[in-house]
């Protein structure tokens, strides 16, 4: 039997947490509804959870945030919601951030990015950016979110596409070419399933490093 990762929402928004959950419900996750603290303790003391989405607005002190990260241990990642100018500074390597307005390719895609990457690797930003064109193991695919040791893809056929563990993965406009460790993979319609993984490094034939296609790549715009 499947296990699907279960996600802690803890979100004071009933709205919120009813959309994220059935976002997360299509992507493959199931998901656990933390609305106030004692039940976000009880969840991490039974290690029911496998990461955690929370509003800034939960926490009353900077330092709380910090606290939160620890009791959540190595490896269940932490993604927030809000204003980033509430969070102290010297700590920002310890969780991700999730702009709104919040769409559901984004909430999940960062989990599965989040889950890939797991900590120690969560030091880098990730970026959601405008739709890239790309070849995954030789088929159609679209970079729709990057960081300096992961990425999140959609591909488009007539059936569901499930890439090998390791694939290589190309960014012609960009002289790119990886090796990427697959992490997770989702059903997301019809024709179309995404796929994050881990990019493993560079390949000999690139002409531009990954790195440094982390940093062009353009954000989408907000309008």
């Amino acid at each position: 039997m499947i296990v699907r990762p279960r996600i802690g929402l803890a979100l004071p928004d009933s709205d919120e947490r009813t959309a994220i959950a059935a976002w997360l419900a299509e992507g493959g996750y199931d998901s656990v509804e933390l609305p106030d603290w004692p039940r976000v303790e009880d969840q991490l003391q039974q290690s029911q959870i496998q990461a955690v989405i929370a509003d800034v607005a939960l926490f009353a002190r900077p330092d709380e945030v910090v606290s939160l990260v620890r009791r959540m241990g190595a490896n269940r990642p932490l993604l927030l919601l809000g204003d980033s100018g509430r969070l102290p500074v010297s700590a920002r390597s310890e969780w991700s951030l999730l702009p709104r307005p919040l769409e559901g390719n984004a909430v999940t895609l960062a989990i599965g990015l989040a889950l890939a990457e797991g900590r120690p690797a969560r030091r880098f930003r990730r970026k959601r950016v405008a739709p890239i064109p790309a070849s995954a193991h030789g088929m159609a695919a679209t970079v729709r979110e990057t960081s300096a040791g992961g990425v999140g893809l959609e591909l488009t056929g007539p059936r569901a596409v499930t890439l090998p563990p390791y694939f290589k993965l190309r960014i012609p406009h960009f002289g790119v070419h990886v090796l990427v460790k697959r992490a997770w993979t989702t059903q997301g319609n019809a024709r179309a399933s995404r796929c994050g993984g881990t990019v493993e490094g560079d390949l000999p034939d690139a002409s531009r490093p990954w790195v440094d296609f982390v940093r062009e790549a353009r954000e989408p715009k907000r309008w």
